[in-house]
């Protein structure tokens, strides 16, 4: 056997075994790295896991075919270090975050070698020229990231066109007193506050601001987000009647808060859409208010916890099977009219029997009357929208609040 086999084998092991790496990965870098967790930003977090698959199947594929270093780093990693330097993490953190990367993935090597080939002198040789390509590799891409993220903090945080607004809005946010002067824009309206993202973001403020006719306050958010103020007298009357006809170009979503007046207004809608802007990324919809979402943005910040209630709350009915979505489909339709049995047999257009046979279903497989669980089924119902088709590393950005988090 050659070496080149010893690697192919060892490789091959490796890359059955990626997802088990990268949940290791992102385990210890959340208590290893804690500040690359802090600021608590979706786009950073939702490069994280991207970077990481892509480091390993480039890493695992070099030893696979005689040991070629790549090129450069992945677009995974160069768009983790861009969002890294947008949201103000230092370069070590990020780079911290690589190293712990790097350490597990040498522990698996090492393991699997043990497993696949036989100890003494091969096995040794396979390690050397391992460890050998792993060191190269790491310096061909952490050079690149670094570089990467340089050049995007020059870009974003100097020679930004509205980095002077960005600054006063940042002080404004943090309670900080500033001269408001040079902002254009009036605090002491009636305003709310959106987060755009997606294709046309500025784009779909400037025609939110039109339809409102509202003043328009922009500066730029991290991971590619706009963070907006509109305000105007008697902004809850405009924003009221035209929130139905609120439509945002193709691929381009808002998470709105407020209405709030005044300078705690200011804030207030901006915590808010921040909140909502949160859960919007996992469950997409053109347009996300606070209001509609505020449940979901406090209940979420604990992911584990949420998701025990949701399965203890809705047990056998949590399932995905399709009789499980219909018991919860008609569930949600009860508890929305009000927990009338007529209404809903209209609402989701089945005779009224149907419906009580139904609810007596649910009853039987969750082992206890609705009317005795009846907000805590509500609840589950919401977290199970949310939770059923968001990515693991989607939820990851759902964690713990920080007093950070402003997206600035």
């Amino acid at each position: 056997m050659t070496i080149e086999h010893d690697l192919r084998a060892v490789a091959d092991a490796l890359a059955s075994s990626i997802p088990a790496i990268s949940e290791e990965i992102l385990q210890r870098s959340r208590a290893g790295a804690p500040n690359y967790y802090r600021r608590n930003d979706p786009m950073l977090l939702e490069t994280e896991l991207p970077s990481i698959t892509g480091a390993l199947t480039s890493i695992i594929h070099g030893l696979r075919h005689s040991r070629i270093l790549p090129e450069g780093a992945s677009e995974g990693a160069l768009e983790e270090a861009r969002a890294a330097a947008q949201t103000g993490l230092e370069v070590t953190d990020l780079l911290l975050t690589r190293r712990i990367g790097q350490v597990v993935l040498w522990n698996w090597i090492l393991d699997t070698a043990a497993r696949v080939v036989p100890e003494g002198p091969r096995r040794i040789a396979v390690l050397k020229q391992a460890a050998e390509y792993h060191f190269a590799w790491n310096d061909i891409i952490t050079h690149d990231v670094v570089a990467a993220y340089e050049r995007e903090k020059s870009a974003y945080f100097f020679h930004s066109r509205d980095r002077q607004r960005r600054a006063i809005v940042t002080d404004l946010l943090k309670g900080v007193p500033t001269d408001t002067e040079q902002l254009g824009y009036n605090l002491n309206a009636e305003q709310i506050a959106v987060v755009a993202w997606g294709n046309a973001a500025r784009a779909a403020l400037k025609v939110l601001a039109t339809l409102l006719d509202a003043a328009l306050l922009v500066v730029e958010g991290t991971g590619g987000t706009s963070l907006a103020w509109l305000g105007r007298s008697r902004m809850s009357e405009s924003f009221e009647k035209h929130l139905a006809t609120i439509e945002p170009p193709p691929a381009t979503y808002l998470a709105i808060g407020g209405p709030g007046t005044g300078l705690e207004g200011f804030r207030l809608a901006h915590r808010q859409a921040w909140q909502a802007y949160r859960v919007g990324r996992l469950r997409p919809q053109p347009v996300t208010c606070y209001r509609d979402v505020a449940l979901e943005s406090v209940v979420l910040r604990d992911i584990p916890a949420a998701r025990d209630f949701m399965r203890s709350e809705l047990g056998a009915i949590a399932d995905d099977d399709p009789r499980s979505e219909l018991l919860r489909d008609t569930l949600r339709a009860y508890f929305a009219t009000g927990q009338n049995a007529a209404a809903t047999a209209v609402r989701i257009h089945v005779h009224e029997r149907t419906v009580a046979y139904r609810l007596k279903s649910i009853e039987e497989r969750l082992g206890f009357l609705i009317n005795h669980r009846r907000d805590e089924l509500a609840v589950a119902l919401r977290l199970a929208d949310v939770l059923r088709d968001a990515t693991d590393s989607q939820l990851a950005m759902m964690g713990e609040h920080t007093t950070t988090e402003t997206g600035l």
